[in-house]
């Protein structure tokens, strides 16, 4: 603590802010990360999921939704975890 004051005023004490999470708070913090990390796992396994069956598909069948060999292999060969 330290004191605060002018010759013209009255000394006050002030307290330092308290830094102090309650069990309910904490609580919501740890569903709450625990919810982002399950959302970008999820997108991570989809990203990964699309990548393998867009290379599976036959020349036809990326013709015939407007991509190239080309495009598919580019997009295919990217990180699960990249957009």
């Amino acid at each position: 603590m330290r004191t605060i004051g002018t010759a013209t005023s009255l000394s006050r004490t002030v307290k330092p802010a308290s830094l102090t999470i309650s069990a309910r708070g904490a609580g919501r913090i740890v569903l709450n990360v625990a919810r982002v990390v399950f959302d970008v796992t999820m997108t991570w396994r989809e990203n990964a999921r699309q990548r393998r069956h867009l290379l599976a598909l036959s020349d036809d069948m990326l013709k015939d939704i407007g991509v190239s060999r080309a495009d598919a292999e580019h997009e295919g060969s990217k990180p699960f975890w990249r957009t």
